[in-house]
């Protein structure tokens, strides 16, 4: 009865194992697949480059200034009476003869200090003398300008023209102390209305009255200086 047992015992663990090799054992397993090769990856395209941006225009020149030269300015007094002379032989003067050939136009200094003109025009046969004395607008009268209260610095009485003087050379005087009404005496001793400055000193050191009518002074009323 064992040895029967064992004999099956046998039989069953070699017909197990034949089974086993059948199944497996003896067979080559199949390879592996590979993988199937995709499609290669496409390469990204180069980037194109910026396009290059164009220079900009050259500016124009800026168009050249006008360079016309000015107009003169015409010189107030001229052409001087002083040298010139008549058919008479006579420097052209306020009711002076005068003719076709003589100087038609001319001026003359007038004012302190000479500081204006005045004109002498040949008219009918005759030189006539313009009223009054002209400035120049250009210059500066403010040396002659008429005080609003009376100059303490001139003298006592009424200044004489041509006579010696010490005062400071802007301060006006007459005989109310360089107000307007009051008077000087011209070079003949007459009795004028108008206002005297005492000019700076001349080559030999000497300072004088200078002295002009209030009709031709450069500030009437103290104004325009």
């Amino acid at each position: 009865m064992i040895k029967r047992i064992r004999v099956q015992s046998v039989l069953g663990a070699a017909a197990l194992a034949f089974v086993l090799q059948a199944c497996g054992g003896s067979n080559t397993p199949s390879n592996t697949g590979s993988a199937g090769n995709g499609s290669p990856q496409g390469s990204a395209g180069t980037t194109g480059q910026a396009g290059t941006s164009g220079q900009a225009g050259t500016s124009g020149n800026a168009g050249s200034t006008g360079t016309g030269t000015a107009g003169s300015t015409g010189t107030i007094g001229q052409p001087s009476c002083t040298g010139l002379t008549t058919a008479a032989g006579a420097e052209p003067t306020k009711g002076g003869a005068c003719v076709a050939a003589d100087p038609q136009l001319c001026y003359k200094t007038c004012g302190p200090e000479k500081a204006g003109v005045k004109s002498e025009t040949c008219t009918g046969g005759v030189y006539a003398e313009m009223s009054g004395c002209s400035f120049d607008p250009a210059t500066d009268f403010s040396c002659y300008k008429i005080p609003a209260a009376a100059n303490t610095a001139c003298p006592a009485g009424t200044p004489q023209a041509t006579k010696d003087c010490t005062v400071d050379h802007c301060t006006v005087c007459n005989s109310t102390g360089g107000l307007p009404g009051g008077g000087y005496s011209d070079s003949g001793g007459a009795a004028k209305v108008g206002y005297c400055t005492c000019q700076v000193a001349n080559a030999d050191g000497k300072r004088t009255w200078s002295c002009a009518s209030d009709t031709a002074w450069p500030c009437p009323a103290g104004s325009g200086c």
